[in-house]
């Protein structure tokens, strides 16, 4: 019995479907930032608008085929379903990592100053690695952590955030809370950026740490 058309269609668009999706998931799962997810995102959509085009001219020719052509020996099946996903993980990949470009995790690179002890006005801070550095965005998490067991200096305690590029300071952005994250702009650093974070807390006894949790550059 001749299977329907879109029942042999199905064994290269569904591996291709099921293998992006898997790639995307994984991408998502990583932790990206800012356009890494529409990107992912957008990437499982094409792909999708892709096989129903493809599909769609299927059913057009199947449609106008008429005349009866000699039986060819088929393929195996293996082959309709290997390939389209192979295909699909490899060229997800490589738009991955030639055009969108993966998020940097740099957390361990960032080394702070005058981070240690810190009390009410005073400034630490930290140069972004990087000459310059390799994305647009750097999403960095500043948390503090009481030099003290006893008091509240941490709740209280808030965080100004200036990003310097090549030695420009861009706006403050004020008020930030420890463990909040903060995203700066890095467009159009051409040598080196460095975040100064100034500390206020009302009570002039506290004495805190400053420390980074996470720091990702990203697109």
């Amino acid at each position: 019995m001749k299977r329907p058309w879109w029942v042999v269609q199905l064994f290269w668009a569904a591996p291709l479907l099921v293998g992006v999706s898997c790639f995307v998931i994984w991408l998502l799962l990583l932790g990206n930032k800012g356009e890494g997810i529409a990107d992912a995102v957008s990437l499982l959509v094409g792909t999708a608008s892709l096989v129903v085009t493809v599909l769609g001219f299927q059913h057009s020719g199947a449609a106008r085929t008429t005349a009866v052509k000699p039986a060819r020996r088929p393929l195996p099946r293996w082959v309709f379903a290997a390939v389209p996903a192979v295909l699909g993980v490899l060229g997800g990949l490589g738009f991955w990592l030639v055009v969108v470009k993966p998020d940097v995790p740099v957390t361990d690179l960032v080394e702070l100053s005058n981070a240690e002890e810190m009390a009410d006005g005073e400034h630490a801070g930290f140069r972004v690695p990087g000459s310059p550095p390799e994305r647009r965005y750097l999403f960095v998490t500043p948390t503090l952590v009481n030099h003290a067991k006893v008091g509240d200096c941490v709740g209280s305690a808030r965080m100004t955030v200036t990003l310097v590029r090549d030695g420009r300071e861009d706006e403050p952005i004020a008020d930030r809370l420890s463990g909040h994250e903060v995203r700066l702009d890095l467009r159009g650093t051409t040598r080196e950026a460095r975040v100064l974070i100034e500390l206020s807390m009302p009570d002039e006894t506290c004495r805190v740490d400053l420390g980074v949790t996470e720091a990702v550059l990203y697109n």
